[in-house]
């Protein structure tokens, strides 16, 4: 999106015994203070306003060398930013255009993203979909279960042209139901009696057997060799499938009623059976054919080592249905290596001492030159799903500047917030020339404050108030105060 800005590890075969915390305390997903950056100053040469498109310098100290000002990439799906440089290509893009692979449009930005079959559209442009700030613009969209970007060329496509054992990346998305919570049943009937809505909407409510709460059906799907197809819906959050199995189910509107199956469906959509909640939201791998070092964002776990880090919980924490949703997520694999994910502001899963070490014992080929390998849904079962994707961020440092709707890192992880991501363009230890973008805060609706993290992830605790950026700005040390 033109307008608007953005603001996780599959090991690999050696460790697959490597445990996850579901929760981490602030200590350990922020820095000390006295190793965070300081904040003395900001320059907004002859702007009036804080306003997107400007630029802002910040000036303190404690920033860190960062090679390269510019990130990998920050793409807006109508002006994508590679490596500083601004590529275009998609902005001439029709709507519900079929975004290639390389063999078939040399000029893409990611070389190989998902191709259109049976269930799925492909990733697509689309300019006629609300975007995620309210202004025109465009973002990525697909219909379907198998429906994602990959290896953007920004970072060298399937042959990453960079070394860093660092890296960090963030993405919006936006799903219409919640891939955390959802099953797949046999329907009683072709088509189903129960009440669907429309499209990416959710149909009627549904009342469980002895489960408190309702759920609520999200589509019918003709798929698979059962003779009626299947009904999937999403039950009161917390109910676990001991609860479901053998349990009757009624529609509150069309009366409908289905039984959930005893056990499991070991044929997917071709035997008769439940199917859990699965889907996946991105992968980051260093190496196209799976020897180096991986890591999965799914709604079940670890993909690829058989150990799970979650059981559906995340802690009370999956992505809101029908609301752009901001994933951040750093990663360091080296001498104290550490992951933490994030999901609007809060953690959504942080690594712990007994996966650290398991890495640094790890046979990994290459560990380095991470990039995204899969952005978006992948999954043979949420065919109802679509996905949107908009304002992509790829670096190889941890280094970033955020803008954020709460003036404390301690509010941000406890409570959640807006955060948009900024571009940097200089980078050097004493000062910051970044492009703004308010993307999706609002001045009128939100305090805006500015957070700078260097080549560690630290992190200045208290955020620079920017919603006033007009009025004189003595010098101050936040971590003083």
């Amino acid at each position: 999106m033109n307008n608007s800005l953005a603001s996780l590890i599959s090991k690999g075969r050696a460790i697959s015994g490597a445990s996850f915390m579901m929760a981490a305390s602030l200590a350990a997903i922020t820095t000390s203070v006295m190793a965070a950056p300081t904040l003395s100053g900001i320059d907004t040469g002859t702007a009036s306003e804080l306003r997107s498109g400007n630029s802002i310098t910040i000036t303190g100290s404690g920033f860190g060398r960062k090679e390269q000002g510019a990130p990998v990439l920050f793409d807006h799906t109508d002006v994508t930013w590679e490596n500083g440089v601004a590529n275009k290509h998609q902005s001439t893009f029709n709507d519900m255009t079929l975004v290639k692979r390389v063999n078939v449009d040399p000029n893409t930005i990611w070389t190989k993203p998902s191709l259109p079959e049976e269930h799925s559209t492909g990733i697509l442009v689309t300019n006629s979909r609300p975007t995620r700030d309210g202004n025109p613009g465009s973002h990525y969209y697909g219909k379907g279960n198998v429906n994602f970007l990959g290896w953007p060329k920004a970072s060298g496509g399937e042959n990453t042209n960079f070394e860093s054992t660092k890296m960090y990346s963030a993405f919006w998305i936006k799903l219409p139901y919640d891939l955390t919570n959802y099953y797949a049943i046999p329907a009683e009937r072709k088509p189903s009696a129960f009440a669907t809505g429309g499209r990416e909407s959710y149909g009627e409510s549904i009342k469980i057997e002895g489960v408190d709460g309702l759920g609520r059906v999200i589509a019918y799907e003709d798929i698979g060799s059962l003779a009626n197809g299947w009904l999937f819906i999403e039950p009161p959050r917390g109910v676990s499938i001991r609860d479901l199995t053998g349990k009757r189910i009624v529609g509150l509107e069309s009366g409908a009623e289905v039984v959930f199956p005893e056990s499991s469906s070991l044929g997917k959509f071709d035997q008769y059976g439940f199917l859990s909640p699965r889907g996946k939201y991105a992968r980051f791998w260093s190496d196209p054919t799976g020897r180096g070092y991986r890591f999965s964002l799914a709604n079940l776990g670890l993909a690829g080592t058989g150990s799970s880090i979650w059981a559906n919980s995340f802690g009370g924490l999956s992505p809101e249905p029908g609301n752009w949703n901001l994933f951040e997520i750093e990663i360091d694999l080296g001498a104290s290596p550490s992951l933490t994910a994030w999901l609007n502001g809060r953690v959504y899963l942080a690594s712990d001492s007994d996966w650290a070490e398991a890495l640094k014992n790890s046979d990994v080929d290459d560990a380095t030159g991470l990039t995204i390998a899969l952005l978006g849904m992948d999954d043979f079962m949420p065919v109802p799903f679509t996905v949107e994707l908009d304002d992509i961020y790829l670096d190889k440092t941890l280094h970033r500047v955020l803008f954020c709707n709460r003036s404390t890192v301690e509010e941000i992880r406890g409570k959640g917030a807006h955060c948009e991501i900024q571009r940097p363009v200089a980078w050097d230890d004493r000062r910051i020339s970044v492009e703004v973008n308010l993307g999706a805060l609002s001045q009128d609706k939100d305090s805006v404050y500015l957070y700078v993290f260097d080549a560690n992830g630290n992190v200045n605790s208290r955020g620079w108030e920017l919603n006033k950026v007009n009025a004189p700005l003595p010098p101050q040390d936040f971590q003083a105060q």
